[in-house]
């Protein structure tokens, strides 16, 4: 047992005097944190202060463990680091210490520029929402803070700014048909404050998003026909009733660079008049049905299809009930001229070849009787002319 807390006792006295020694190691020293953050503008002086305890006559500074500091700088007489024309080289971490090696403080240093002004855009997809977004036009290299309203019925109201890293905010309900609103987005970085204003009209920017779900396909029996479907934009609101969607297709076949255009307020669309057996691409796209201001969505992906044909027709058993005549079987005038088109093309040029036969024959003729008649009359006067060389005088 004594030697026990024989053994006790030299712990305790080495633990003392580990934790009264002079704490001077480099590892020491790195393990602690840095107690703040100061930040500079980019090529001008910086000013680093070390808060010197009375009786310290000098202190040094080390950036980054190094005890050179790799840049123009000179430290006053109070233990202040100034840095001359600081650039991006001279941030790190500045860490300043007594005569003795003691470590006193330990700033960070970040460099950048105070906040420009922004270039503001907004899109308009429907009409109770509006998505503004910004760029920077100076890259301040610094942490920002963003806060966005705007003025609707000259009562100032919020745009709800989107976390970090997104710079937009979303506007939720405007009224849409005012003459004019002011987006105000305000940058704020430790470097200073900008606020930048923009006016714009949410009627003229309304762009709904492109059409969704666009299909198109031929129709059986008929060889110029394309049944083309589509969606409004998810974005749109799906009881469109006040706000509809006028719609334009526009197709061609493929391989040609002209397109032929059609509009509907529908969600669907027959083509009639597409080529037999020919490749075509189509394309549809939206706009506010009452709003001719507006903006013309983007055009959709391009979809290719070809009309319907005779040689995808399969065979099949005619049975008695194929010979009932009612209004699902009758058919259609149009159906009849599009298969019967080409005969009646063939029986028109036949017609016309025939009364240009007809009419050549007839001049043939009349030529040839003609020359007939006058060979008769020249005859009879030469015989009338002999006769008369005959008489006796």
């Amino acid at each position: 047992m004594p030697g026990l807390v024989s053994c006790l006792r030299v712990l305790i006295v080495i633990g003392l005097l580990l934790l009264l020694s002079p704490v001077n190691s480099q590892s020491e020293i790195w393990t602690n944190e840095v107690s703040d953050v100061q930040y500079g503008r980019l090529g001008s002086n910086v000013t680093l202060e070390c808060s010197v305890a009375p009786g310290r006559s000098s202190v040094e500074w080390r950036l980054n463990r190094s005890s050179a500091l790799p840049w123009q700088h000179h430290v006053t007489s109070d233990g202040h680091l100034v840095l001359l024309h600081a650039d991006h080289a001279a941030e790190g971490n500045y860490s300043c210490y007594d005569n003795q090696g003691l470590l006193i403080q330990t700033v960070r240093l970040q460099l950048g520029h105070p906040p420009g002004l922004l270039s503001v855009s907004c899109r308009v997809p429907n009409h109770n929402l509006v998505f503004c977004s910004w760029v920077e036009s100076v890259k301040t290299h610094l942490p920002a803070q963003y806060h966005a309203s705007y003025r609707d019925r000259n009562q100032v109201m919020p745009c709800d700014v989107s976390p970090p890293p997104q710079q937009r905010c979303t506007i939720t309900g405007p009224t849409m048909w005012q003459p004019y609103h002011d987006i105000n987005i305000t940058e704020t970085n430790p470097l200073g404050t900008q606020t930048t204003v923009v006016r714009l009209r949410f009627d003229q920017l309304l762009k709904p998003d492109p059409p969704e779900a666009v299909t198109a396909e031929g129709v059986v029996g008929f060889t110029r026909r394309l049944q083309v479907n589509w969606r409004p934009p998810a974005s749109w609101p799906n009881d469109s009733g006040p706000f509809p969607l006028h719609v334009q297709l526009q197709y061609r076949p493929v391989g040609s660079k002209v397109w032929s255009t059609v509009e509907t307020m529908d969600s669907h669309l027959l083509i009639t008049d597409a080529l037999e057996a020919t490749a075509h691409h189509l394309q549809v796209r939206v706009q506010d049905g009452h709003n001719p201001d507006s903006q013309w969505s983007d055009w959709s992906p391009v979809q290719q299809a070809s009309p319907w044909t005779r040689s995808t027709v399969q065979p099949t058993e005619v049975t008695p009930a194929d010979y009932e005549t009612d209004a699902t079987t009758t058919p259609k005038p149009e159906n009849l001229y599009e298969e019967g088109g080409n005969l009646g093309v063939v029986v028109l040029l036949a017609l016309f070849a025939g009364i240009i036969l007809a009419l050549v024959s007839s001049l043939f003729v009349l030529m040839w009787m003609r020359h007939r008649g006058w060979g008769n009359r020249t005859k009879q006067e030469l015989t009338s002319m002999v006769k008369m060389k005959s008489m006796p005088i």
